[in-house]
């Protein structure tokens, strides 16, 4: 009895072994986690924002270099110093807002005609407001979330 079970413990430990060395499967795309920078909403890292369809491409090329440029601006920086200092969310919210004034009044600086691309961002924020998960109001909508009475 002790032989058998020897040697079934001897078996298990093998097909183990076996079983570690083997090659994986191939997941189903379907399963396959979602790289960075894929994925809907995802950015994929800091891209700034999309062009309002208002735009025309040149205008924005435009917008996007100055808005580079802009980077290596003094405000823009000790914006930017500011904001790495701030501990509290409320902080970092105002101290974001200082970047992004300074930022676009850099730019304007640069070029006071692309104060257009600025208001077609701001209709496109707007826009944007109005959509998102669900209403967040707290109350659900008339009929949802019931269940559908027995006939």
């Amino acid at each position: 009895m002790k032989i058998k079970l020897a040697l079934l413990l001897a078996l298990i430990g093998s097909a183990t072994l076996i079983a570690q060395d083997a090659p994986k499967p191939d997941a189903p795309k379907g399963d396959a986690p979602a790289k960075k920078g894929e994925g809907k909403g995802d950015k994929g890292g800091k891209k700034g924002p999309q062009r309002p369809e208002s735009v025309d491409e040149a205008t924005w090329k435009k917008f996007m270099e100055a808005q580079k440029a802009a980077q290596n601006d003094d405000a823009v920086k000790a914006a930017k110093a500011k904001g790495a200092e701030a501990k509290t969310p409320e902080e970092k919210q105002a101290a974001g807002k200082a970047v992004m004034e300074a930022t676009k009044a850099a730019i304007l600086k640069a070029d006071a005609s692309l104060e257009s691309v600025f208001k077609a961002l701001e209709e496109a924020r707007a826009k944007g407001k109005g959509k998102g998960k669900g209403d967040k109001g707290g109350k659900k909508p008339e009929g949802e979330g019931k269940k559908p009475e027995a006939k």
